[in-house]
């Protein structure tokens, strides 16, 4: 969705089943595992959509003890507005409009940037100037969660928005997976983009985690060796 949509229900109904599917297909427990592991409290979320995920570490920061704070970050004015009305007005949520490839913030200004099912909006030029801001404004580290493109997870991702009666779940969903980069193509991507040491973790569900450094918690996780095309 990166163009205006005519009829804000329907696009709200569509980012319903964009949250159903990161809640249900492991799209937040990848990001809650690597905030956890790097011990960030200021959180950067580009390209936030309808703020589930942000929504989801605010909470998962107050179950365990953790003043989290989480900036959401979207080029879509519709987008932030059905956000903030998920928000309901949540003091650990702030919202700006901006672009993902020429961040409004100096460097090192959070802990961590997030970028959440919108890397494979971009094509490859402004994915690396995506990838070099997260780099820039994240003090501990940028974490990516994305699609990974395959012939299995287009063809499982049809299927699954076949399920769907929102028009804009049942063509995006599938367009989403053709779209997506690999893992070595997104490894190649944060490499040119200056990270220092990109790993990326393959995810249950098609999905993969790409992160300068190990922020998983786990030894070796993110090491590019372990995954196969």
């Amino acid at each position: 969705m990166d163009e205006v949509v005519d009829d804000v229900g329907e696009l709200d109904a569509n980012l319903h089943d964009i949250a159903f599917a990161n809640a249900a297909f492991g799209g937040i427990s990848p990001v809650v595992r690597a905030l956890r592991a790097c011990g960030a409290r200021s959180v950067l979320d580009v390209g936030s959509g309808a703020g589930d995920v942000a929504l989801s570490l605010v909470r998962d920061g107050v179950r365990r003890g953790v003043s989290l704070s989480v900036t959401c970050l979207d080029a879509s004015e519709q987008m932030l507005a059905i956000a903030r009305s998920a928000a309901a007005g949540n003091p650990a949520l702030s919202f700006v409009h901006g672009d993902g490839t020429a961040l409004p913030f100096d460097d090192g200004s959070f802990d961590a940037a997030l970028c959440t099912l919108a890397l494979h909006h971009f094509d490859p030029e402004p994915a690396r100037a995506l990838l070099r801001e997260l780099r820039r404004v994240a003090r501990l580290g940028p974490i990516v969660c994305d699609l990974r493109r395959s012939a299995l997870a287009l063809g499982v991702t049809w299927l699954w928005s076949r399920t769907s009666r929102n028009r804009l779940t049942r063509h995006d969903a599938p367009l989403s997976v053709r779209r997506a980069y690999t893992p070595v193509e997104a490894l190649d991507l944060a490499r040119a983009a200056g990270w220092r040491a990109p790993q990326v973790r393959r995810e249950a569900f098609f999905r993969m985690t790409l992160t300068d450094g190990n922020l998983s918690g786990e030894p070796s996780a993110f090491s590019h060796h372990r995954y196969a095309e």
